[in-house]
């Protein structure tokens, strides 16, 4: 497994066929994983050391929370984006520490990085 520091340098030319990937692979996450991991990754985003997502994904996400559907497939797509833009690390830290189908969901990310 490659270094974060690694990860981290990936993950500023995000493909978009990773980008379906990753998608794809939030598609599968359960329920109750859903909601453990989308406010975490949310906290994440939003205090993040580089400021507010100002632009059309932060507006996405902000929809999203504004209209309750933060906690969805849609709402855990949008996090991982943002959350791999602000700080990877600490979103692997999240995944890694939830439960088995977020630790999955870390461990396929990092396969596409």
């Amino acid at each position: 497994m490659e270094p974060l520091s690694k990860i981290e340098e990936k993950v500023v030319g995000l493909t978009d066929v990773q980008r379906t990937q990753m998608y794809e692979y939030a598609k599968r996450v359960k329920k109750e994983t859903l909601e453990e991991i989308c406010p975490a990754l949310l906290r994440l985003a939003l205090e993040s050391e580089k400021g507010v997502l100002k632009n059309q994904l932060g507006m996405v996400i902000f929809h999203l929370q504004k209209n309750e559907r933060i906690n969805t497939v849609i709402g855990l797509q949008k996090l991982l984006d943002a959350a791999l833009i602000v700080n990877p690390e600490e979103m692997f830290k999240i995944l890694e520490s939830a439960d088995e189908g977020a630790q999955e969901l870390a461990r396929k990310i990092k396969s596409i990085l």
